[in-house]
């Protein structure tokens, strides 16, 4: 019993392999031969999961001749690379001075402590992921915030249990 689950899990496993060398290996000859193409591949896979899986990563760098430490070099110096799966719904809190000074570090605390992570995480059942940013442009309405592409000006500690309970209540399917 235990072995048929176990040859199961490595057929299952092959496949993925498959998978994963066969888009990597489209993704690096769409690009092979244009200038800063570790990028491109990099937007491109990000596009297609969501993030840039670990195994893909390391596939990356196998088909590219590189050494993984670059792939990943690349991909933590840039904040638009994400290296854990992303929430279904995004909160945004607005850093830069005006919402600085106004408050949004109050925001901010009141989120990771209602949340449960940190800025940059994705809550363990992966609705929501937090994050922070320089400035949103809506100073005049400090401090801001951005709750799934909608934003939320003159944002208190007290509205977050709202704005959290209004993106749960859109409960919404994560690919896995």
């Amino acid at each position: 019993m235990v072995e048929v689950k176990l040859e199961r899990l490595r057929r299952i496993q092959s496949k993925l392999d498959t998978t994963i060398r066969r888009d990597v290996q489209n993704h690096v000859a769409r690009w092979r031969d244009e200038e800063g193409n570790l990028i491109m591949i990099l937007h491109a896979i990000q596009n297609q999961h969501g993030y840039v899986p670990r195994e893909v990563a390391m596939e990356l760098a196998r088909e590219l001749g590189v050494k993984l430490a670059r792939i990943y070099e690349v991909i933590t110096f840039y904040h638009y690379f994400k290296l854990q799966p992303p929430g279904a719904h995004n909160i945004t809190v607005c850093n830069g001075t005006a919402c600085y000074l106004k408050g949004s570090t109050d925001l901010l605390n009141e989120l990771r402590t209602q949340l449960g992570v940190a800025e940059g995480q994705t809550t363990a059942d992966r609705q929501i992921h937090l994050d922070v940013v320089r400035c949103i442009g809506c100073c005049g309405m400090a401090p801001a915030m951005v709750v799934d592409g909608k934003t939320c000006g003159h944002a208190k500690p007290a509205d977050i249990a709202g704005h959290i309970a209004t993106v749960r209540a859109k409960k919404t399917e994560v690919k896995k």
